[in-house]
């Protein structure tokens, strides 16, 4: 996994995983049970804060009070600081679900002791010894050594050209199955410095939709992705959601048929998961490779801040609510960002005002030419386009020019090129315009 930070649009950063294998468990054992011990010291003193102040305790306040505890001096001490940032992101998420009407969500619990819960180490808790990471603890006790395998650190960019990045945090995870332990995993985040861009060159533009992703760039390529496939496959995990969770509600919670149940629902949930976040992998490296075949320097996004919030006023209605509320826009940007920036292509977020209600060709604007199924019929200058493909172009003028309307196409659009999930090779394919009817 790699991202780029929104203060640092330009800097790269890449996640690489290394399997250790459980001959090391008994070295990481101690100081992940110390972790879990932490956590659960978190859950209790909030709760306890929050029955007799009725307020949550904040981040410095869990600190300060575990930093004289015996456990939190078994780990380093930005360690054990990011067990308790860990929590309390946990506690701003569960209070933003709650503020946001969604009265099912629980906040963060107790974990088993035996737990092993993730270990964290930042910059200044490890050190770089060769082929070797020295993982620190306390100051009483031994660091531990992990050897890894040369060029460990080395990175090739799909261009092919090798940088080597340097290490900004360490993290080791248990993976458990069926309440087992079958290996722990290292994962070492990378920092890559800062990717070069390009400065010159085409621009393209991205019109995020529910079930279509529209695409125009400055040469007059338009591309339309169909997503329908990524849709259904959300729309089947709530409805796996919904069926486990009705067979669950007649069951005792704690019994053993309902910890059967939940077993059974974690396992197919996270199953679905990994389907929907290659299908979305797969999407976002299709805009990368597109636009890196094209020469293009900047992609335009559409800025979607507050979409969600705006769809539950009831400006739209209740099947384009929930198909808005479906849809990981953040996450494809995301995504898509880091995958440009590899390939030296800057990401921009620009406004979408206007763009669906404004001729692409002779920028008039009347938001009645948008007809039924994201058909656009303009009854000025006569053009008949898909409706997303329409919003991509103004977007693209948008950015271009400060405002669609009144501005007319630099550039003439040639037919549309509409790209369709194929499930037989795993990967979006090119087919005829007639699948997108």
């Amino acid at each position: 996994m790699a991202w780029s930070g929104k203060s640092h649009p330009h800097r790269l950063l890449l996640t690489k995983q290394f399997p250790l294998g459980l001959e090391v468990l008994p070295l990481f054992q101690p100081a992940m049970l110390a972790a879990n011990r932490i956590w659960n010291s978190c859950v209790w003193h909030s709760r306890e804060t929050l029955k007799q102040e009725n307020r949550w305790s904040t981040e410095a306040e869990l600190k300060a009070k575990f930093k004289s505890f015996a456990v939190w001096k078994e780990l380093h001490s930005q360690s054990a600081q990011a067990v308790v940032e860990e929590y309390f992101e946990a506690v701003s998420g569960y209070r933003k679900h709650r503020e946001n009407g969604h009265l099912e969500m629980n906040p963060p619990n107790f974990k088993p002791k035996n737990h092993l819960r993730t270990v964290t180490w930042k910059r200044q808790g490890f050190n770089v010894e060769d082929d070797s990471l020295v993982l620190k603890l306390s100051r009483k006790k031994e660091p531990i050594k992990v050897a890894l395998p040369g060029g460990w650190d080395a990175v090739t960019l799909p261009d092919g050209t090798g940088v080597r990045g340097t290490p900004v945090e360490v993290k080791v995870k248990a993976v458990v199955r069926r309440r087992k332990v079958e290996n722990l995993v290292l994962h070492v985040t990378f920092d890559l410095g800062v990717v070069p861009v390009y400065r010159t060159g085409a621009v393209s533009a991205y019109d995020y939709n529910s079930a279509l992703v529209a695409r125009a760039t400055l040469s007059g390529i338009l591309d339309l992705f169909i997503c329908r496939e990524i849709l259904s496959q959300v729309q089947y995990r709530n409805k796996t959601i919904a069926d486990f969770q009705e067979k669950m509600s007649r069951l005792k919670e704690g019994s053993r048929r309902w910890r059967r149940c939940l077993s059974a629902k974690i396992r197919r949930l996270k199953k679905l998961d990994r389907r929907i976040r290659q299908m979305e992998h797969a999407l976002t490296k299709l805009f990368a490779e597109l636009d890196e075949a094209e020469g293009v320097a900047f992609a335009v996004v559409g800025d979607l801040t507050d979409l969600r919030r705006s769809a539950r006023t009831g400006m739209k209605g209740k099947k384009a609510t929930q198909k808005i509320n479906q849809m990981a826009y953040d996450r494809l940007h995301a995504e898509q960002r880091y995958k440009n920036l590899m390939r030296g292509v800057q990401t921009d977020s620009w406004t979408e005002k206007n763009t669906s209600s404004t001729c692409c060709f002779c920028g008039a604007r009347n938001p009645a030419w948008r007809k039924h199924r994201g058909l656009w019929v303009c009854r000025k200058c006569r053009l008949i386009l898909q409706a997303d493909l329409n919003g991509a172009a103004n977007l693209l003028k948008q950015y271009l020019f400060g405002s669609c309307v009144g501005w007319k196409l630099p550039s003439t659009f040639g037919e549309p090129q509409v790209w369709r999930w194929d499930k037989r090779s795993n990967r979006f394919v090119q087919v005829s315009p007639r699948a997108a009817a």
